[in-house]
């Protein structure tokens, strides 16, 4: 049981990282003060 929910929190933690940057260039034209993207 412990390495099921290891794995569900290594995929979770891999989707959030994809999805924080694959959704940063989008946002990237609204956040430019924000965004440390230079």
């Amino acid at each position: 049981m412990q390495e099921v929910l290891t794995y569900l929190v290594v995929c979770g933690a891999v989707i959030f990282l994809v999805k924080k940057f694959f959704f940063k260039p989008k946002k990237n034209s609204s956040c430019d003060t924000n965004c440390n993207c230079s």
